[in-house]
């Protein structure tokens, strides 16, 4: 819609470094209102309830939020991601604060071999040629952020050896990464219970591997 894209960083705002999360929550959405029209991102909303803010200002801070989203009159398209929307108050949630719900899983087979594409591609490695095929197997629950890991220790190891990438090295790689949805296994499973009764997912498909 060519449309400028705000970012308002949660754990900033409970940070303390703009004065009081209250305050500094409250005139960022006054402030976004005087640049619309515009896109708005708010990243990691939930960051409050896991950070040492007060019971009692968190809320103040979610309720100003709630009216700011049923109010706000100008025209600003607004979106929020969460890495744990489980711990999100339900009236945030519901119908008429957001339009939709969406549930980003795991990557699947395909898309994970599409995300070693971008981070190879990104620091300049001609992966022509290159046999991706058995990483789906190897990289199976990874996240974006692991696959990105493997692709740097992979390189890194070639260049230590003063030679170029081969897709050896991102197999051999593969071997050092521990996912999260095994080391949080029962973590990552709550989450989709709740999404997968929830929230529409990201993905067409059906098949979550």
């Amino acid at each position: 819609f060519e449309l400028p894209l705000y970012r308002i960083d949660m754990i900033a705002i409970f940070s303390g470094r703009h004065g009081t999360p209250e305050s500094a929550f409250a005139q960022a959405c006054h402030m976004l209102e005087s640049m619309a029209p515009a896109v708005v991102w708010f990243d990691e909303i939930e960051a409050g309830i896991n950070t040492q803010a007060k019971e009692g200002e968190l809320a103040r801070i979610f309720g100003f939020f709630l009216t700011w989203m049923q109010e706000k009159t100008r025209g600003l398209f607004v979106g929020a991601t969460a890495n744990r929307i489980d711990l999100l108050p339900a009236e945030m949630i519901r119908k008429g604060r957001f339009d939709e719900v969406f549930f980003v899983d795991l990557p699947l087979e395909d898309e994970r071999l599409d995300i070693f594409r971008v981070h190879l591609r990104r620091r300049g490695v001609d992966f022509e040629g290159f046999n991706f095929e058995p990483l789906k197997t190897f990289t199976k629950g990874w996240t974006g952020a692991e696959i990105e890991q493997c692709v740097v220790s992979a390189l890194t190891t070639a260049r230590l050896e003063e030679r170029g990438l081969t897709d050896a090295d991102l197999f051999n790689a593969t071997a050092n990464v521990v996912p999260l949805s095994k080391t949080m296994k029962e973590q990552v499973d709550q989450i989709r219970k709740w999404a997968f009764a929830r929230a529409v997912r990201a993905s067409p498909r059906e098949r979550y591997s």
